[in-house]
């Protein structure tokens, strides 16, 4: 069996260039995809490199395989070159069966077992699903950090401050009232409001769309916090289930300033 592997890498390792070509060519073909001039030779330099690995790899343990850095588009071009990452994982399925046929057309495991032939294609599977898996994880991760900075981006717009007049400013919220949105109007839009100098704050509720008293209490704590800040909070937009959420919840309103709409709060402040 030693023998054997030897022989195949030896072979993967002279006919790397032109196993590279063919077999890319092959699974574009079967897969009818048209890549780019661009994306075809960025294929065939990561192929190339991989193939490399796949001949190191069959003279290794399957531990001292593990230690192989098998991650495929390292630099994410295909991520920032908008190529599906389905189109990327297919391309490495066919290749790696494509790869393995080759090897048995070659004759080289002719004189090799059923058993050794398993092994061999087992061999194969085992490094290409690293190198697929640690690919799929860079993607996910990529797309990660692109739904964190539009997160950020929605929170931003979801609870702007408005200044109105001199230590007068609005803060509508708008859309849904996440755990992750308190957090960002605690640690950031608070401070942005001492900041600005605000005494009184407006805080409108009528772009709220979902209303429950975990929400509740998480709004009425950033009330309570405005006022140990020394900023006196007002309330509009108050809709009758948001009453009903705070009296249950056992929140006096008696003493808040409340108004059904922004323009009564302006209409009676005389702004």
């Amino acid at each position: 069996m030693e023998n054997i592997l030897h022989e195949i890498a030896e072979f993967i390792e002279e006919e790397n260039q032109s196993l590279t070509v063919k077999l890319l060519k092959k699974a574009t073909r079967q897969l009818d995809l048209e890549l780019t001039e661009e994306q075809q030779a960025k294929h065939n330099e990561l192929l190339k490199v991989l193939l490399e690995k796949v001949a190191k790899g069959l003279l290794l343990t399957r531990l001292e395989t593990q230690e192989l850095d098998l991650d495929y588009d390292v630099d994410r071009f295909f991520y920032y070159d908008g190529t599906l990452l389905k189109n990327t994982v297919e391309i490495l399925s066919s290749f790696r069966l494509l790869l393995h046929r080759e090897l048995l057309e070659t004759g080289l495991l002719q004189r090799s077992s059923a058993t050794d032939v398993t092994w061999l294609y087992h061999h194969l599977i085992y490094i290409f699903d690293d190198a697929i898996r640690k690919t799929t994880a860079n993607f996910n991760q990529e797309n990660q950090k692109v739904l964190d900075s539009n997160e950020q981006e929605i929170m931003e717009l979801a609870a702007p401050i408005v200044p109105i007049r001199s230590g007068v400013g609005i803060m509508p919220l708008i859309g849904e009232f996440s755990d992750s949105r308190a957090a960002y109007l605690l640690e950031e839009v608070i401070p942005k409001i001492v900041e600005m100098k605000i005494e009184q704050l407006v805080i409108d509720f009528s772009g709220i769309h979902h209303f429950d008293t975990h929400v509740a209490q998480q709004i009425f704590r950033i009330r309570d916090i405005l006022q140990l800040l020394g900023i006196q909070p007002i309330m509009t937009g108050i809709r009758p289930i948001i009453a009903q959420t705070a009296v249950s919840l056992g929140i006096d309103m008696n003493e808040m300033r409340t108004y059904s709409t922004v323009k009564e709060f302006l209409e009676v402040s005389g702004y």
